[in-house]
């Protein structure tokens, strides 16, 4: 049987109470996080310049716009939400390939009120969502120079849309087929806007397939030929048969996903995590330092920028987000502001940080063994390696971790009050029948 036939009847054919207990609570948990990332995301330049664009059109007012404070057509909201969810540069990625949760929930919770979901429909249309692109998309792309994330991410998006919308495996298998042809990302948009308007095209797109095939058009679902003509030109050769592998069984893949923690680039987090244990177990201060060098792969590498151009770039900025670290002792979305790119005491630490490339390492994202050696003024090195970072796979997060970075990136947007309501409903959204009260409240924040 051909992978999309496997896949589609997998998809048509699971209900909620098909998906472990584990899984349920992690799709929760990452949910709140990119609830936060749009809620976040929606006070950001690019957000707010989206949101006025569509709120130009003065389209049909279908759906609430997550943390916009208005209604809009489906597929607008759907953009916005899946281009606020990463301005605020929060999203949660499998690795080595970048498949991520930003492609699924900026779908669902617009489908949600258009639909009439109950909690468990989200739930479960979200968990295949991220299931099957995670192994769709287990095989990186980045040595092309494509992007993973937006590249998969509109299977994903399609998934998820084809879930909630019933559709059965011949719609599904043309869904993909639709989406595939959608797909696209390149690397080299890191640390613009045209970075966010990839996934955010990601997640329109995939909506957009599984409507057309609701409607019965068609596309090629032959993910085997599809993946095999992205992969030429690799050193090792594709297994595409590890896709279908075990699926269905207890082991799913959407445990394969990275939470991020902090509001810049993925690629930083393993050098972010050390940086704050050095500080912590060294009790060491900017003037005790004296440069920080960074070791990474020829992917990661993307983000050695001794001055960064903008606060999108410094996002993508070694070099910045160890000014910040070595300075303030924290990473937050405040330190990527233009306000922090003119500050003298950042332009002066910007270049006591080097970042060497190691390019026989994979070219892929998060290649290697993270590595950070700090100089001190003392003479005295103080060195530290991560193959992950905190709140990957092999060091997850619990969920007061996750109610804490939910409280960080919603607390300026939502009531302390509002921000407590949201939280225990996402954490009981299973039993959760009516959403409307819930999804006014983080559309229309404040209200």
């Amino acid at each position: 049987m051909a992978i999309a036939d496997q896949i589609a009847e997998f998809v048509a054919e699971t209900t909620f109470d098909d998906i472990p207990k584990e899984t349920v609570s992690f799709v929760k948990h990452l949910s709140s996080k990119i609830i936060a990332a749009m809620l976040t995301g929606s006070t950001t330049l690019a957000g707010v310049k989206t949101a006025d664009y569509v709120k130009s059109k003065k389209g049909p007012e279908e759906v609430g716009v997550i943390g916009g404070g208005f209604r809009c057509q489906l597929e607008d909201a759907v953009f916005v939400n899946g281009m606020t969810s990463h301005a605020a540069e929060l999203e949660d990625d499998q690795f080595p390939s970048a498949t991520s949760d930003i492609t699924v929930f900026p779908v669902i919770f617009p489908m949600a009120e258009k639909l009439g979901l109950t909690g468990r429909e989200i739930i479960t249309a979200s968990a295949l969502g991220l299931e099957i692109m995670n192994r769709v998309g287990m095989f990186p792309l980045s040595f092309k120079g494509y992007t993973d994330l937006p590249f998969y991410g509109v299977i994903g998006a399609a998934i998820t849309a084809g879930k909630a919308l019933k559709l059965n495996p011949e719609q599904l298998k043309r869904a993909m087929g639709i989406a595939m042809g959608r797909a696209s990302g390149f690397i080299v948009n890191f640390g613009t806007d045209a970075h966010y308007i990839e996934s955010a095209g990601a997640c329109k797109e995939g909506l957009l397939a599984s409507l057309f095939a609701q409607k019965d058009m068609t596309g090629n679902p032959d993910i085997e030929k599809w993946l095999l003509d992205l992969y030429s030109g690799h050193e090792h050769e594709m297994d595409t048969q590890r896709i279908v592998q075990g699926l269905g069984s207890s082991d799913w893949r959407v445990h394969e996903i990275w939470v991020k923690k902090y509001p810049c680039c993925f690629l930083t987090h393993r050098h972010i995590d050390m940086m704050f244990d050095i500080l912590a177990e060294h009790k060491i201060s900017y003037e005790d330092i004296e440069g920080v060098e960074i070791d990474v792969g020829p992917v990661d590498y993307t983000c050695n920028r001794p001055q960064p151009k903008d606060a999108e770039d410094a996002r993508f900025s070694f070099q910045h987000i160890m000014a910040a670290l070595m300075l303030d002792g924290d990473i937050d979305s405040h330190h990527f502001t233009d306000e922090k790119l003119s500050d003298n005491r950042f332009q002066d630490a910007w270049p006591k940080v080097s970042v060497t490339n190691h390019p026989g390492w994979p070219a892929e994202f998060m290649s290697g063994v993270a590595r950070i050696t700090v100089s001190l003024i003392n003479g005295e090195k103080i060195v530290k390696e991560r193959e992950q970072a905190l709140g990957g796979p092999q060091f997850p997060l619990a969920q007061d971790q996750f109610k804490d970075l939910y409280s960080k990136y919603t607390r300026k947007v939502l009531t302390t009050k509002d921000m407590e309501d949201t939280w225990q409903i996402i954490s009981n959204l299973e039993k959760v029948e009516n959403l409307q009260e819930f999804l006014d409240k983080i559309d229309f924040p404040g209200k």
